[in-house]
């Protein structure tokens, strides 16, 4: 399944809206989607997954160095379905990056920071 964003912004935030499967075979493209959607001004980056049926390790690594990109609290994941949460709590990626239940309550977070 091919992976999909769509970009909204609220200040410096960027928000993306992810649709799809984030797999092995998706993940490296999903992460060059995310790069290349990034503008000079963006200080902080949402990612909402509300739309990722699945998300595996390969995912979570590309998760993880978009979130390199910005200052520790500047980098959120929010509306994770629940077998999502579940892989980001067990893998204990939600220790490392942040994770919100809406995207408004990361971009509270985040504007807050």
């Amino acid at each position: 399944m091919r992976v999909d964003v769509k970009w909204r912004r609220e200040g410096g935030i960027a928000i993306a809206s992810v649709l799809g499967r984030i797999d092995n075979a998706s993940a490296s493209s999903f992460q060059a989607l995310v790069e290349g959607g990034l503008e000079a001004g963006d200080d902080a980056l949402i990612l909402d997954m509300e739309r990722v049926d699945f998300m595996s390790s390969a995912g979570l690594r590309a998760c993880l160095i978009l979130a390199r990109r910005f200052a520790r609290g500047r980098f959120a994941l929010c509306s994770l379905t629940e077998l999502n949460r579940e892989v980001v709590a067990i893998s204990g990626f939600d220790q490392l990056i942040d994770v919100h239940v809406s995207g408004s309550a990361a971009v509270e977070a985040i504007g807050g920071s």
